[in-house]
């Protein structure tokens, strides 16, 4: 009986080393592709957020064409962020690991691949195992929570047919949309001459009516001190702006406020725009965006009647300048029109029509 015991024991011993060896492939295999995943799954999201991030630079745009150059340096950006990092001690294969397309309008889907190698696992016939994460960026609309903007609103530039100065029925094309607007467009951001004042400077978006000057209180903020400080002053994290809200209007001209605090930002930063590269020459920061010279803005549509003193806009989008200077007399600000740019803190729900600033996020 003993004699059979012991074999019985044996059996048993070995099964349990099979169950072990199983348990230990289950374990220590399992674990490692979970890495390998995870790491593959954070080079997708880096690949897919650099390629996204292509479409909201000055001058770019997603493209149907998907050999167009953009396109193109949208997928080779994509593949860069994608290998950046290691996956498994090694980094991503550009060609044969990193897969680029792109499935619907401003989006991009980076794919990435290892083939891993197993250990325990071996026992049981398995050598490796092939591993894929995905992960799909957007372009999208900011429509929602924008912050950090500054204390102006301007109505959308339109073609003045009449040269009134003012939008009318007969002028065009309708103000749907800024994209009608090229890249270093020269535009007034706070109008500070009366309407239709002798020798006011000929550029889109002037003044609509008598009493509005484009000057905001944002915010709940009231009087000159608090709107030269929405103008010189750090983010407010507890202010922020959305598509639709109505936005009042500062009945006055505020000129002393608006010099002091447009001057700040200029002595911030030497930059110059470049007419011939439309970007910023000599800038303190790395992109100019990164600026404080370079401001966010609502704007509104002009077919929007205003009316004379405290009064209320509606946001229809937003916009980026660079600001370029102001009137050293009544202090009218003008600045360069950066289209596509990513301001703070902005929420999205994808792309669509209206005048756009454009934010990165994953989409799956």
């Amino acid at each position: 009986m003993k004699r059979r015991d012991k074999g019985q024991v044996l059996v048993l011993v070995a099964l349990a080393i099979f169950v072990l060896l199983g348990l230990a492939a289950l374990g220590i295999d399992v674990g490692f592709m979970y890495s390998v995943r995870h790491e593959l799954q954070r080079s997708a999201d880096a690949g897919a957020l650099g390629g996204a991030s292509r479409w909201i630079e000055p001058g770019s745009a997603w493209s149907s064409n998907f050999s167009d150059q953009v396109m193109v340096e949208s997928r080779e950006r994509a593949k860069d962020y994608a290998t950046k990092d290691k996956v498994a001690t090694t980094p991503l294969d550009r060609l044969s690991e990193v897969a680029v397309d792109f499935p619907s309008q401003d989006r991009i889907r980076v794919t990435t691949q290892r083939t891993a190698p197993l250990f325990f696992a071996r026992v049981l016939g398995r050598d490796n195992q092939v591993i894929s994460a995905t992960a799909v960026a957007e372009a999208a609309v900011a429509d929602t929570g924008v912050k950090c903007l500054k204390p102006w609103g301007i109505p959308i530039p339109w073609n003045d047919v009449n040269g009134n100065g003012k939008y009318d029925s007969g002028d065009g094309p309708a103000p749907d949309n800024l994209d009608l607007v090229p890249l270093g467009t020269k535009l007034i951001i706070k109008v500070a001459e009366p309407f239709n004042k002798k020798g006011q400077l000929d550029l889109p978006s002037l003044q609509q009516e008598s009493g509005h000057f484009f000057a905001l209180d944002l915010c709940g903020d009231r009087g000159a001190n608090d709107y030269m400080n929405r103008i010189t002053g750090e983010c407010d994290p507890n202010c922020s702006v959305a598509l639709g809200d109505n936005l009042v209007l500062e009945p006055g001209n505020m000129v002393g406020p608006t010099k002091h605090g447009v001057q700040q930002l200029i002595d911030s930063d030497p930059g110059v725009w470049n007419e011939g590269t439309k970007t910023v020459d000599g800038s303190s920061s790395d992109p100019y965006t990164k600026s404080r010279r370079f401001v966010h803005i609502p704007v509104y549509d002009p077919e929007q009647m205003l009316h004379h003193g405290r009064v209320e806009m509606t946001v229809v989008g937003f916009a980026g300048f660079w600001i370029s200077g102001f009137d050293s007399k009544q202090g009218t600000v003008t600045g360069y029109y950066v289209p596509d740019t990513s301001p703070a803190g902005a929420g999205g729900v994808g792309p669509g029509p209206g005048p756009v600033l454009r934010i990165l996020r994953l989409v799956e």
